[in-house]
């Protein structure tokens, strides 16, 4: 069974209603409309991966159809039915990208192999495009580390690369959880799938469960069409559940069905739908204790937990910290620059509480602060270790609110009031900037 969505828009109702008959009864989901009005109601609504225009329509015609389609639906194939007459009009709308078209009268073999070179078609845009994409992911994706402890975790990836079973990705936030994940994904026999990643902590119940699985139109206030969940998105591919320790404990029933079953249903839907996915769970959390105060269940965490991978963090192995940042800074576009020997030894000896992630913004930070080709240990910003250990004991005492008062008037005196760069630094924009120094009353000493 085919199961491909087909649209057929003929003002012979008769002859069209046949048409769907026949094609129905060889596994498509054919629907019918008798006008291009219906036809962009219907697109607007619903996917339809191949879409049937007889050229000849009472008010809008089929090349209007056709191009107003290539808007709102773009990524549905489109065949044009045409008669004698009308042979260049059909050769036109294959120049404005109509896949193909077919002479009245027409057998239903000659239309069943267009429809089928039209699947073929899609399939080979939907390779041609991840393709694409797994160059681009390829091109941007390397894991920097050679320490013992490191590259035990990369020969553990490279060996259960291939596997189906789920795994479930620990370690603290800024280790580089999902760039493991993405290399369980690449370095396997599916790197030419898709790799979909969904933020488990991101939504509210409802919309993770409509982004995860899908929903149908009217399912909920705002469902105005069908849509394709990530999961569907999928198929065939890596499925990457990040802050799995957030996910609702009404979302883990059926995320465990779905692991066990591989069947799910979207929202407000009734019917069962199958992919097959290879699902990889990350968390910064301590997931037995989750389990232990009832935040998440058991049955799903033995079903994930089949291969753990435990990312150290980067205070377990300082010996990669000179690679990293001779990568961070390759990244660079501005002229490449080197860390003078006070700035290495002041990173070797600073714990990175945000591990990886907070030296690439350490690195970036000293790249723009620095003058001439050297970064120095000044440019970093890094606060002394046992100043740092004394500002998280105070967070626990301060509101955010101080927090960012605190840290924007640090930045502000550390470039002497220059705007532009402490807007930069804080990822900010200048206009915001000004309003944060107005809102918390800050001036220039």
């Amino acid at each position: 069974m085919s199961g491909t969505k087909l649209l057929i828009v003929d003002d012979e109702s008769d002859l069209a209603s046949l048409l769907v008959k026949r094609l129905s009864r060889k596994g498509y989901e054919a629907h019918t409309v008798g006008t291009a009005e219906d036809a962009l109601a219907l697109l607007k609504q619903h996917f339809f991966d191949i879409a049937i225009y007889d050229i000849r329509l009472p008010k809008m015609d089929g090349i209007s159809l056709l191009k107003e389609t290539k808007i709102v639906a773009p990524e549905t194939e489109i065949v044009m039915l045409t008669g004698h007459g009308t042979i260049e009009t059909a050769i036109e709308a294959m120049k404005l990208g109509a896949f193909d078209y077919l002479t009245k009268p027409y057998n239903l073999s000659e239309l069943e192999l267009t429809i089928k070179k039209a699947e073929e078609n899609k399939r080979l845009k939907i390779k041609n495009d991840n393709m694409k994409n797994i160059i681009k992911q390829q091109n941007q994706f390397m894991i920097i580390g050679e320490s013992p402890i490191f590259k035990e975790v990369i020969d553990l990836t490279r060996r259960i690369a291939d596997s189906e079973v789920p795994v479930l990705i620990e370690g603290e936030s800024g280790t580089g959880k999902e760039l493991f994940a993405k290399a369980l994904h690449y370095w396997s026999s599916r790197s030419e799938e898709p790799f979909v990643a969904v933020n488990s902590g991101a939504l509210p119940e409802q919309l993770l469960e409509s982004e995860l699985f899908g929903h149908v139109r009217g399912a909920f206030t705002g469902a105005n069409q069908d849509k394709k969940g990530l999961v569907e998105a999928a198929d065939g591919g890596t499925l990457f559940l990040d802050e799995l320790g957030e996910m609702p404990l009404a979302l883990q029933v059926k995320l465990l069905r779905f692991l066990e079953l591989g069947e799910f249903r979207r929202v407000g839907d009734v019917r069962e739908r199958k992919v097959k996915v290879r699902v990889v769970a990350a968390t910064n959390r301590n997931m037995e204790k989750e389990v232990e105060k009832g935040n998440f269940r058991e049955d799903l965490f033995y079903r994930l937990n089949v291969v753990k991978l435990t990312i150290p963090p980067l205070r377990k192995r300082k010996e990669d910290i000179p690679s990293l940042i001779d990568y961070f800074i390759k990244q660079k576009k501005s002229p490449e620059k080197v860390l003078s020997e006070d700035a290495l030894a002041a990173l070797q000896h600073y714990d990175f509480p945000g591990n990886v992630r907070e030296l690439h913004h350490l690195i970036e930070r000293g790249t723009l602060l620095s003058s001439g080709g050297r970064i120095e240990a000044a440019d970093l910003l890094l606060p002394r270790q046992k100043a740092a250990d004394r500002q998280i004991k105070e967070v626990e005492l301060c509101t955010l609110e101080k927090l960012e008062k605190v840290h924007i008037a640090h930045v502000l005196n550390r470039l002497s009031w220059n705007k532009t760069k402490t807007a930069e630094i804080l990822g900010v924009s200048v206009r915001n900037l000004y309003r944060k120094i107005e809102q918390y009353g800050l001036k220039e000493s």
